[in-house]
């Protein structure tokens, strides 16, 4: 048996098998930069390099549909908002001569809601899943007056509101005020 050489096959300078070659190459490459913006559209759609802030959600409800469930909690058509920057004790909690102090705070914030529409813009949350929201009946700012009423405390990082609570120590209204002038 013998091994017989392989066959050469010399082709001219002028080469067609190349334009194909140069065609592939093209097209490979296309498909490459298509490919990595492809890639990259979806990086940046999924939020790897960070997303922009949400637009804040409104929760608007008229006066019949507002209830106090707290003295920095309302329930707006069914949904419940946290009061933002403020804290207010809770029904059944005592204060200066065992006065109930949550229940005063929110027969206050029933006061200011009471018969008036309650719009609020929502951001964050709370421990418990609730948003907080910076709401307002018919243009008072609902946790300024809570504040300044004396019924709820500034939460750190609120100047606006910790000057609020200031002046009502001062004036010792509502939670610093004597048990016998409530």
């Amino acid at each position: 048996m013998s091994i017989r050489r392989p066959r050469r096959i010399f082709r001219s300078s002028y080469a067609p098998a190349r334009v194909p070659r140069i065609g592939r190459t093209l097209l490979t490459g296309s498909l490459g930069v298509l490919g990595a913006a492809g890639l990259v559209a979806v990086v940046l759609s999924t939020g790897l390099f960070g997303r922009s802030a949400p637009e804040p959600r409104t929760v608007a409800a008229e006066a019949g549909h507002v209830a106090v469930v707290d003295g920095d909690t309302l329930r707006l058509s069914g949904e419940v908002v946290r009061l933002r920057g403020v804290e207010a004790p809770v029904r059944g909690d005592l204060c200066r001569g065992g006065v109930d102090c949550g229940g005063m705070a929110s027969t206050a914030l029933a006061g200011l809601v009471r018969d008036r529409r309650v719009e609020c813009r929502l951001a964050g949350q709370d421990a418990l899943g609730r948003p907080y929201g910076a709401c307002d009946a018919n243009g008072t700012d609902l946790s300024r007056a809570i504040v300044a009423s004396g019924w709820a405390r500034a939460r750190a990082g609120e100047p606006g509101l910790a000057d609020l609570e200031l002046r009502a120590r001062r004036q010792r209204t509502g939670l610093w005020a004597d048990a016998a002038a409530l």
